[in-house]
């Protein structure tokens, strides 16, 4: 049925929930806090959609929050618009207040035509968030980006605007200063072409990022995209004396002073010169979220966060091995890790082609052999499809150059968080031989390392070893090429095998030194590889007849078994 239908049935909701409006309204711990008068400026309404319950795996029926992505459209275009949703048949559930389902013609009334050309709003999408879970969807799915408060901002002089993390906090900003702002589309974790199209006659653009280390390196990263000559960074924390606060809403619900908080927004400082008061703001909101500092938790190795802390962005992690060790398969399965919690990914496989890899990664998802169950394969497939992953098409010998270009296509364009490349060898030259070889490695690495800070793109970069024996464990040394890679790089992990088990060495860790190894094992079935627990290793040392600890490679000294801590090492 028509969007603008939608729209006009949603509004009248918002009165008829028994949830929405106080949430919205309420000046309890738990609620909002927003004005009636704030709510229909942004044309917010209320629907019931289902949701399936984390608990019991089954749909439940949940009141939600509508937010519209509206549009002015030119007249002819409406006249298009028009007649096409005249040859439209829309099919969908609807609910009355109740929460009872019914009839579209019951619910949905088309108005007389003159009230419709009254009204110049378009409703591009839907965004609608369940008042009880923290959850949202889109509505339609897959269709064209837009900025929640659009409509406010879209017929002014341009001068200025201001940007949001979410939709709570534009209006929270509306409220509290007077000033229309925009929520972006996908908070911190990206920014479309399609909306720095639409920002682009902005002269002054207020970035009003959560005040946390994800929505402030956000900031940095929108800031890049947008022009740092016309961004200005908003913190909560700048007012002083304030309430420690992470967003907008936050701080109107505590009845700080937003318009200060504008006053005091600041255009990032310039790169190579700084002093104590730039940075003052960001270590005070590291301080206050060392989980955040740490980076995204990895939850298939968790003894890989004992040692690494987490996976951060702007860091360049050099992994080695020998041939056949599951280097691949174990950079899929940690990407996968990633991936399912938002962490954008670009793939780049010179060596395995991506159909093979993909049907490896689909086999991890899944956790079964899909070649054995492939009824099942729809429901992965589509459930896969929807992760941030992307691969690149190079495969074989491939120019450094080429490969970076796409890489910074990637960061600009689709927010690419985490780039893997499977191997250096294949971005050094096929031609080259002998010194030429270790200088155009050299290069290449001095590229990646300066895109991962640049980009603030966590780089993982397969680096095979020196030609040497299978029986003799790897050491930093043996990564190929000169020291130039384990020198810039961030953590170094040797993919590692001994008589009793494989493991993970991690042999350099500049976050904070710690270093370790991690024993696995492998799941033929699910292509997952798992950390050995205690007993299992006590069994499998005792099988191979030894009790001693793994080889210890490149970390010195009496390590205990399964992982070293207290060994530092920041090189």
């Amino acid at each position: 049925m028509p969007e603008q239908w939608k729209l006009a049935k949603t509004l009248e909701n918002l009165e008829k929930f028994q949830k929405v409006k106080p949430y919205l309204c309420g000046t309890g711990k738990e609620e909002r806090h927003l004005k009636p008068e704030v709510l229909a400026a942004y044309k917010v309404g209320a629907a019931i959609f289902r949701f399936r319950d984390d608990a019991t795996q089954k749909p439940v029926d949940r009141e939600c929050v509508t937010f519209p992505w509206l549009t002015y459209v030119h007249p002819d275009d409406r006249n298009k618009a028009k007649d096409q949703e005249a040859t439209e048949v829309h099919h969908e559930r609807v609910y009355n207040a109740k929460g009872e389902e019914e009839d579209e013609e019951s619910t949905y009334v088309e108005e007389e035509p003159s009230k419709q050309e009254e009204r110049p709003l378009i409703m591009l999408r839907m965004k609608y968030r369940p008042v009880e879970v923290k959850d949202f969807r889109l509505d339609p799915p897959g269709g064209q980006w837009g900025l929640f408060g659009w409509h406010l901002v879209e017929n002014t002089d341009k001068e200025e605007i201001i940007l949001t993390e979410g939709e709570f906090d534009a209006m929270s900003v509306y409220q509290g200063t007077g000033k229309p702002a925009v929520s972006l589309p996908n908070g911190a974790s990206s920014l479309p072409v399609e909306i720095i199209e639409m920002l682009e006659p902005f002269k002054r653009i207020y970035l009003w990022m959560d005040d946390d280390v994800k929505g402030q390196e956000g900031a940095e990263k929108f800031a890049q995209k947008l022009g740092k000559g016309r961004c200005y960074i908003v913190r909560c924390s700048s007012v002083p004396g304030g309430k420690a606060v992470k967003d907008a809403n936050d701080a109107l619900r505590a009845k700080l002073d937003l318009k200060l908080m504008l006053k005091n927004a600041a255009p990032l400082p310039h790169k190579q010169i700084l002093r104590f008061s730039e940075l003052r703001d960001q270590i005070f909101t590291e301080l206050r979220n060392p989980a955040q500092v740490a980076g995204t938790m990895c939850r298939t190795f968790p003894s890989l966060n004992l040692i690494l802390k987490g996976h951060r962005p702007g860091e360049l992690t050099i992994v080695t091995g020998h041939t056949g060790v599951g280097k691949t398969t174990i950079l899929s399965q940690l990407s996968l890790d990633y991936a399912q919690q938002g962490i954008n990914t670009l793939w780049g496989s010179f060596e395995v082609e991506n159909v093979r890899l993909i049907k490896k990664m689909l086999t991890q998802f899944s956790g079964k052999n899909l070649a054995e169950h492939i009824n099942d394969f729809p429901i992965f497939a589509d459930k896969f499809e929807e992760l941030p992953i992307y691969f690149l098409r190079f495969y074989g010998s491939t120019s450094i150059d080429e490969v970076i270009d796409a890489m910074q296509y990637a960061a600009y364009v689709l927010d690419v968080d985490h780039v893997i490349l499977d191997n250096l060898q294949f971005m050094s030259g096929s031609t080259a031989r002998g010194y030429e070889k270790f200088d155009n490695i050299d290069i290449a690495i001095e590229k990646i390392r300066k895109f991962a800070t640049d980009r603030r793109v966590h780089v993982t970069l397969v680096i095979h070893p020196k030609k040497m024996d299978d029986g003799i464990p790897l050491t930093m040394a043996s990564v190929f090429g000169t020291a130039k890679a384990t020198q810039e790089a961030d953590n170094v992990i040797i993919v590692q095998k001994s008589p009793q088990w494989r493991y993970l060495e991690i042999c350099k860790n500049r976050f904070d030194g710690t270093l370790g190894q991690i024993p696995y094992k492998f799941q033929e079935e699910s292509l997952r590889y798992y950390e050995l627990t205690q007993m299992e290793k006590i069994q499998m040392e005792r099988a191979a007849g030894v009790n001693n600890e793994p080889p210890q490679g490149n970390v010195q000294g009496n390590a205990p078994r399964y992982f070293q801590r207290g060994k530092r090492n920041f090189a």
